[in-house]
């Protein structure tokens, strides 16, 4: 039984793949049912020296799947560094969005198009949602824009803020330089803010980092809710939080 290019770079078996692209050079770029090529799936494996044969073989580095997921996306959520470097160094587009390929030539349209269908997720909205920090701080010092919006209108730090990851949020603070200047008080879709998020996914730690940044600890969402009375994940923990954050920074204005 025959093996794949796509499944052999799943697999990490550099040795099939190479000799299956030395015999059909076309299999480079080829796709499977996921419309994944072989970088795809060595990215998703963390396969790093497949990643580096594909590229040296003029492999497409931004090329998205049937979810609008690139190589770079995959690599990033998966959490592997050294594939990521690979990518980056190869000139990945590191402010791409994710967004759902056209499902035939007859519908087939400019890119920018299906960022209003797809989630139009960059590589540093993954970063910030699992804390990769160095993934992060490469992929800001490469231009990733901190002010990325997707199509909830959330930036990197409405992620980072959701999850509580304080690390992640430093490093988009410590990384704002004018003109890219983090912007705090971003709204979302639902007129919720980083620190909304963190006062409801209950990080204290985070929600502190955020109204000592300078967050407005008044502004409101569509609710009419401002972030220190989100309904949270339970009562208890909510009054606790909130406890913490007047202990830490003082009571309201």
């Amino acid at each position: 039984m025959s093996i794949s290019v796509q499944t052999a770079a799943q697999n990490n078996q550099l040795h099939v793949v190479r000799s299956l692209v030395t015999e059909s050079p076309k299999l480079i770029n080829a796709i499977d049912a996921d419309e994944r090529t072989a970088l795809h799936w060595a990215a998703s494996s963390g396969a790093k020296d497949i990643v580096r044969f594909l590229i040296d073989k003029d492999a497409q580095i931004d090329v998205v799947d049937n979810m609008g997921w690139s190589p770079l996306h995959i690599a990033v959520s998966a959490g592997h560094d050294e594939v990521v470097q690979e990518l980056v160094g190869a000139g990945a587009d590191v402010n791409k969005f994710s967004v759902i390929s056209p499902i035939s030539s007859t519908t087939r349209v400019f890119n920018v198009c299906f960022r209003k269908n797809g989630k139009g997720i960059t590589p540093l909205h993954y970063a910030a949602s699992k804390s990769r920090i160095d993934i992060g701080k490469l992929l800001i010092s490469r231009g990733a824009d901190i002010n990325a919006k997707d199509n909830a209108n959330q930036v990197p730090l409405h992620r980072a803020a959701t999850t509580g990851s304080a690390a992640f949020i430093n490093l988009l603070l410590n990384s704002s330089v004018p003109p890219a200047k983090t912007r705090l008080n971003n709204a979302d879709r639902i007129g919720n803010t980083p620190l909304h998020l963190a006062m409801d996914s209950a990080h204290a730690e985070a929600a502190v980092i955020l109204i000592n940044a300078g967050a407005d600890r008044t502004r409101t969402n569509l609710d009419g809710e401002m972030p220190e009375d989100v309904p949270g994940v339970g009562d208890p923990e909510q009054r606790r939080v909130k406890a913490y954050v007047v202990e830490a920074c003082g009571p309201r204005e």
